[in-house]
């Protein structure tokens, strides 16, 4: 039982260091004028731009996750549900790969900006992907819960392109339809949700396997 405290616990400062670092770096940015923004944007303007990155959210969908492993709160059920969970287990590894293999390669990130990535986009998923692989009871993922893991990324793709649509400003730039256009813009999301449906897809697969592993449920009994 105390693994199972400590780790989320653990994994709640990562995410909360590597969120407020962010933070701290994006909207003390965005609030006041410089070479690389000329209009200083409100608080509330700068907030509203925060969330509409895919890290942020998906990071405080581990925080709430782990949070529920911590408490009995009841309004914490649906980060409860192996669905819930299974779905941002693949979301999660698909911020870590889209940062690692697209973003990083094109982006010289320094500063609290540079150890907020780090921890958001390494330690963070792989921390969420041990912890359930070790520490959730498995075997309740089908692959008829693909399209419920990936109803949340299609909410926030849905929230991102409205806001974008009125204020002309995208968090990605593969989504940005004043550079590409509506037609390309569908073409690279729907890559991207069919690679996230893979990850799902091998997220139940190995939901299967884990609750066949005699090895951990000692570890789970333990914990």
């Amino acid at each position: 039982m105390l693994l199972r405290k400590i780790i989320p616990a653990l994994a709640i400062i990562i995410g909360l260091v590597g969120l407020a670092l962010n933070f701290y770096a994006i909207v003390g940015r965005l609030t006041v004028v410089s070479a690389t923004n000329p209009v200083a944007r409100s608080y509330l303007e700068a907030l509203v731009y925060y969330w509409t990155f895919l890290t942020h959210l998906s990071n405080l969908g581990l925080l709430l996750v782990y949070l529920s492993e911590l408490t009995d709160w009841r309004w914490l059920g649906w980060f409860r549900s192996p669905v819930t969970r299974g779905g941002l287990a693949g979301l999660i590894a698909l911020v870590g790969l889209f940062f690692h293999f697209i973003l990083a390669p094109t982006y010289h990130f320094e500063g609290a900006m540079a150890i907020a990535n780090v921890l958001l986009h390494y330690v963070a998923p792989v921390t969420y992907l041990v912890s359930w692989a070790v520490f959730t009871d498995h075997g309740r993922l089908r692959i008829i819960h693909i399209p419920m893991m990936l109803a949340p990324p299609l909410l926030y793709l849905a929230w991102i392109m409205l806001r974008g649509a009125f204020v002309h400003e995208y968090p990605y730039g593969i989504i940005d339809v004043t550079r590409f256009g509506y037609g390309q813009v569908a073409i690279n999301a729907l890559s991207v949700f069919i690679g996230l449906a893979i990850l799902c897809g091998l997220v139940v697969i190995a939901d299967k396997l884990l609750a066949r592993a005699p090895g951990l449920q000692p570890i789970r009994n333990r914990t």
